[in-house]
């Protein structure tokens, strides 16, 4: 009579070890699919970090610009008034002046309005008394009122309201296009919060439910990225 042959030890545990591998229920199947998703996670991590940085670097340039256009607009305005304010006073001037030149005109005292009108004069109210003269009777009522009479100081101050109006509506672009890339910030991270949960769970329906918000959420921040950067 022969015994019956004895089984290994060895062949035991290496069948329980391959039917944990590979289990008869096509576990090996699924496992496959959990690491799938987990590449996925890290690469919408990957992917939603550097759009977040990209658009926080991004939004805190247009608020540098924005700040430096807003103190560029105010220090234009500052100088603008000062220029109105110069020439203000040199309105003021020549109209007293006229109006002592005129005076003495219809006094009869014409030799001292003309040493007042030669002397005191300014270039440009000369201009504007030649042309309102050789107007006659059809003239405004004092040379002031011409087409002519134009003071540089008011010049030089509308052409520095204008670069203050540019710079402010620059300012104010930049600030629209900081908030785009703060708001990009915000679904970004909210994208990158999901992908990392994901990456910590096994339940492959949950897991694939916070990959596809993740997803959906990175849309919004790249379009409002692209928006900041003025591409669309």
């Amino acid at each position: 009579m022969y015994a019956p042959a004895l089984k290994h030890p060895m062949d035991t545990t290496e069948k329980t070890m391959a039917n944990e591998n590979h289990g008869d229920d096509g576990s090996d199947k699924a496992s496959g699919s959990f690491n799938g998703l987990e590449v996925i996670a890290a690469i919408l991590l990957g992917l939603a970090g550097i759009l977040t940085a990209f658009a926080a670097f991004q939004g805190a340039l247009e608020d540098g610009n924005s700040l430096d256009k807003y103190t560029l607009s105010a220090k234009l305005t500052s100088d603008a008034n000062g220029y109105y304010s110069d020439g203000k006073q040199q309105f003021g001037q020549d109209l007293a002046l006229f109006t002592q030149f005129q005076i003495l005109v219809e006094t009869g005292d014409e030799s001292t309005a003309q040493v007042l009108s030669d002397n005191f004069f300014s270039a440009e109210l000369k201009t504007a008394y030649d042309a309102w003269f050789a107007l006659g009777d059809e003239s405004p009522a004092t040379p002031l009122d011409m087409d002519e009479y134009v003071l540089d100081d008011y010049t030089q101050g509308d052409l520095l309201t204008e670069e203050s109006d540019a710079a402010f509506a620059e300012a104010q672009k930049a600030n629209e296009d900081g908030d785009k890339f703060e708001l990009a910030t915000v679904f970004l991270a909210v994208a990158l919060f999901l992908a990392g949960i994901a990456s910590l769970l096994k339940a492959r329906a949950v897991q694939m439910a916070m990959l596809i918000a993740s997803v959906v959420l990175i849309a919004p921040g790249v379009y409002a990225i692209l928006d900041g950067k003025g591409w669309i």
